[in-house]
């Protein structure tokens, strides 16, 4: 499935990137992303109905996404031919990775004992920024009390741990192996 979705997500960022119209593209499959989402299963029943023809696919498309950006409705329709309307979500995933990827965009996942305020998580922001060379950062900020105090932050697979829940695990460690 993955594999699917890149090829689509390679050839709809390739052809959005040459023809500078990338966020453009993006913000409108940003909104299709948004809108699919609790479609999937209509749109699996558009998939593997045999009775739906790839021009009635195709008309679909044509009608729900009338007015779509004509890069992006040509990746759609090529998709809903091949029966892949249901990978929407995966194909904007892997669409959303190229793009923050060419923007230096990250999702930063960032969980603190207690709610932050703005000043607080601009300040978080900007020494993740320091310490990772990217150029923004999209925070998620969540309250996790078994943190105790302190930060841990995901961005990817890297995980930037500043909690007193940490420290105290690595006391843990420390102690256990001196013994």
């Amino acid at each position: 499935m993955a594999d699917v979705a890149q090829k689509y997500a390679q050839a709809l960022y390739d052809v959005a990137l040459s023809n500078n119209v990338l966020s453009e593209v993006y913000d409108e499959f940003t909104e299709i992303n948004t809108a699919v989402q609790s479609q999937i299963d209509y749109l699996k029943s558009i998939d593997y109905e045999p009775k739906i023809t790839i021009a009635d696919r195709r008309h679909i498309v044509d009608n729900v996404f009338a007015g779509t950006q004509p890069y992006l409705m040509n990746t759609l329709k090529i998709v809903a031919g091949h029966r892949n309307l249901h990978f929407l979500p995966a194909i904007f995933k892997a669409f959303e990775a190229q793009y923050y990827q060419f923007h230096g965009l990250a999702d930063a996942y960032l969980e603190s004992a207690s709610t932050l305020n703005e000043d607080e998580v601009l300040q978080v922001k900007n020494a993740l920024l320091d310490r990772t060379g990217l150029k923004d950062l999209i925070i998620h900020s969540t309250v996790n009390e078994e943190l105790i105090g302190g930060v841990r932050v995901k961005i990817g697979t890297k995980v930037y741990d500043g909690s007193i829940q940490n420290d105290l695990n690595q006391l843990v460690k420390k102690f256990n192996r001196a013994h």
